[in-house]
């Protein structure tokens, strides 16, 4: 993506963002051209936690890989999650030279969650409770299918259960494969410094993390 493009959509970012208010993220993933991307802006990433240089969440990633964005210009209204299991309603936006060639993606995350709130409380003060029970089930059923974080620990949580890996037990060597496998898949690894803290949170030396990143690339 060049200057002129990504301060294009930086502008409309921070123009939607100051319009539509503070339940509502966007997201500016870069697609580098020597592969790989970053977040290249971000406007308010405290809804999902997520900040700049950050990984594609593997959502975004399949779509690229499945080059969706040559039929779509967007995918829309589909459910996103964020730390803490916070449900959002996202849409993607392709964004394309005049060749067709991805350059990059604009999300944009709606946290509905205080809308919610508030429909509850007006169905209480009609005393309408089937109803309220009616919204809760539906909010309960929405399954996400992409989560919004670039946390290192909340994704290898993912993986391993907290209070295993929070109760100084021993990994076996194949639980340690899977969640550095699951962390690459993430992308997390492009994350400069990442090494350091995926080896703290897993209570192993760096040495054994680049160790098993070789083993995952063999295989």
């Amino acid at each position: 993506m060049d200057n002129e493009l990504f301060r294009h959509y930086q502008n409309i970012m921070n123009y939607f963002g100051g319009i539509l208010g503070s339940h509502y993220e966007l997201v500016l993933h870069v697609l580098n051209p020597n592969g790989g991307s970053h977040i290249g802006h971000i406007v308010n990433g405290e809804l999902s936690g997520r900040s700049l240089s950050g990984p594609l969440t593997n959502y975004a990633k399949k779509l690229i890989n499945e080059k969706v964005y040559l039929d779509k210009d967007y995918v829309g209204n589909y459910v996103g999650e964020g730390p803490g299991g916070k449900k959002f309603r996202s849409s993607t936006l392709f964004i394309k030279d005049q060749h067709g060639q991805l350059q990059g993606l604009l999300c944009i995350n709606f946290d509905a969650d205080v809308y919610r709130k508030v429909a509850k409380d007006v169905l209480k003060l009609a005393n309408l409770s089937f109803d309220i029970k009616d919204i809760e089930n539906k909010a309960n059923q929405e399954h996400p299918i992409e989560k919004l974080t670039d946390n290192v620990r909340d994704i290898i949580y993912t993986v391993i259960d907290k209070d295993i890996l929070e109760s100084d037990a021993q990994l076996s060597p194949e639980q340690k494969k899977l969640a550095i496998s699951k962390l690459k898949e993430y992308g997390v690894f492009d994350i400069k410094g990442t090494i350091n803290e995926v080896a703290d949170v897993m209570g192993m030396s760096e040495s054994s993390v680049y160790r098993y990143l070789q083993m995952i690339s063999r295989n």
